[in-house]
């Protein structure tokens, strides 16, 4: 079962009239379903992720590092959920780890999910930096996003209500 979180400025969303509809259909999609799919490929059923609690949304909700089903069985395992920002860089560091480009300056993103996704809690700084670095990515996710993001600026969540932005 998904359990989708609902923020308050959202909730009318929910109660019909309205063709943008808040949901966890696209991570299920691209993400959860793929992965699934490979458990079955493989004759494994267990999927090593690198979430972390520290990092929120519903990932806070998940209630520990090793995950089983009903039989005992090794669903899911998440060894980085209780990891914090100040070890992550320690590890880096201390082992030398290349991370990606896009974690360092000048883009400095904190996440590196789908872009553009409408759920990134800090959606208009990512923009922005896509705006000055990015331009065509940019370009892209208010092409792909252009009725959620309107829906967003109409209501001041998450981007800012004023925004003139060229498409193609």
């Amino acid at each position: 079962m998904s359990i989708l979180i609902v923020p308050k400025t959202l909730k009318y969303q929910m109660e019909g009239g309205l063709n943008i509809k808040v949901s966890d259909k696209c991570c299920l999609e691209l993400k959860k379903k793929p992965i699934h799919l490979w458990e079955k490929q493989v004759g494994r059923f267990v999927a090593i992720t690198g979430m972390r609690k520290e990092e929120g949304g519903t990932r806070q909700l998940i209630s520990g590092c090793v995950l089983t089903d009903n039989n005992g069985n090794l669903k899911k395992f998440h060894p980085l959920l209780v990891v914090n920002d100040e070890w992550e860089e320690w590890a880096i560091e201390q082992k030398g780890m290349k991370v990606c480009d896009l974690y360092k300056a000048p883009y400095n993103f904190k996440r590196t999910g789908c872009c553009g996704c409408p759920f990134a809690l800090d959606l208009q700084e990512q923009l922005e930096t896509m705006e000055k670095y990015l331009p065509n990515q940019r370009k892209q996710a208010e092409f792909i996003w252009k009725p959620v993001y309107d829906e967003y600026r109409r209501l001041g969540y998450r981007l800012k209500k004023v925004e003139k932005i060229k498409l193609f």
